[in-house]
């Protein structure tokens, strides 16, 4: 990795909590797996919350569209020029 990404996921992860990383290599890779898992599905749910809060109307081809791009990171995804025809989220 290079200096520059390093630095930034330094800045999203913040401080290291020494105790943390301790126990993390205390667990087998499976229950870090399942942690990672865990954590995943808390944010995946709460993006659902806060998108369908902000935006109640959506269809919901368009709300699947808007959890695929938050949770990606990526807000073109799914546009337009980007699609394939025909393709919507949850029908591959």
């Amino acid at each position: 990795m290079n200096d520059e990404l390093v630095e930034q996921l330094n800045k999203r992860i913040g401080v290291y909590d020494r105790q943390q990383i301790l126990l993390w290599q205390q667990m087998s890779a499976v229950e870090r797996l399942e942690v990672a898992f865990q954590a995943y599905q808390f944010a995946l749910e709460t993006v659902r919350l806060t998108e369908r809060r902000r935006h109640p109307d959506l269809s919901e081809e368009e709300f699947k569209w808007r959890i695929i791009r938050r949770m990606q990171g990526n807000q073109h995804l799914g546009r337009e020029r980007n699609a394939k025809p025909g393709f919507a989220p949850g029908t591959e």
